[in-house]
């Protein structure tokens, strides 16, 4: 293990220990539509209802759609960022009428296939309303997350210092179901065309040894691009 990392875990683990109980929350509905462009739309539309519902338990929300990967075909990631893991688990937004009208209205033109929680370990920064940015998501098994986020966390760095315009952020399942005990590492960057040119460097020498670790803390079951917009932040 390099020095960068060795030193980047010691901090990592004081930074866990430390915030282990106000851990922020990320939280994403995924569905599938035969009109994405409709949903979006109707998403965008009531996004201030359900901004009303959440209140303070949702400090920003958003949407995805996959470039590549993904497990069905129009799959589109609903995902809101929650002060807490009580906050996450307020559900407000489900028990709100307004909301819940919104709601219904679209529910005979998408099905709802998944619900997941995750906690975040490292955070990312989040545009402003109505800004957009394309993000690598890789979801992984790991038996030593505090090793893994200090793995990327030496990645980050070694891409910033090469001029890359990428950060990452970084999630450990709440409940998953499936995906219990996994992490999910996110990489972002403003523009799809600035994330493929981070991703054409896999095979350089900075990323290699940035990555010479990584495949003794994690074993990647599924990966997949996107395209991500900000539709409200609560100021």
């Amino acid at each position: 293990m390099t020095n960068l990392v060795k030193k980047i875990l010691i901090t990592a683990s004081l930074f866990i220990s430390s915030s282990v109980f106000s851990m922020q929350g990320l939280s994403v509905i995924t569905i599938t539509t035969d009109d994405p462009e409709g949903y979006v739309k109707w998403l965008t539309e009531n996004t201030s209802v359900f901004q009303k519902a959440g209140g303070d338990d949702v400090s920003s929300s958003g949407i995805c759609s996959p470039m590549a990967g993904g497990r069905e075909m129009n799959e589109h990631y609903v995902w809101s960022m929650h002060p807490s893991t009580s906050a996450m688990l307020s559900n407000r937004q489900f028990t709100d009428e307004d909301a819940q009208r919104a709601i219904k209205s679209i529910s005979s033109k998408r099905d709802l296939v998944r619900r997941d929680m995750w906690s975040v370990m490292k955070g990312d920064a989040v545009g402003e309303a109505g800004t957009t940015n394309a993000n690598y998501n890789v979801i992984s098994e790991t038996d030593d997350a505090n090793a893994y986020l200090a793995g990327i966390t030496a990645l980050e760095k070694a891409a910033n210092d090469n001029d890359f315009a990428v950060s990452f952020a970084f999630y450990i399942s709440t409940v998953g179901g499936d995906r219990a005990g996994t992490v999910m590492v996110s990489v972002q960057a403003e523009t799809a065309n600035e994330l493929g040119r981070f991703l054409d460097q896999r095979q350089s020498d900075w990323m290699s040894e940035a990555l010479s670790d990584f495949d003794v803390v994690r074993n990647p079951l599924e990966d997949f691009i996107m395209n991500c917009s900000t539709l409200a932040v609560n100021n």
